[in-house]
């Protein structure tokens, strides 16, 4: 399992490929996906903290 930082780099990482390399809807769609699994992960990461 890889941790929750590393997780968020990657996020980041495949933001920015969407930025660069989708355009329109699609771009839009990559986008919310991607930000929806960061909010996953984050809420999951403070659930194990408590």
């Amino acid at each position: 399992m890889i941790s929750a930082r590393i997780a968020f780099l990657l996020y980041a990482v495949l933001a920015v490929a969407a930025l660069l390399t989708l355009q329109g809807k699609f771009r839009s769609l990559a986008l919310i996906i991607v930000l929806a699994l960061a909010a996953k992960t984050y809420v999951d990461e403070r659930r194990r903290r408590l």
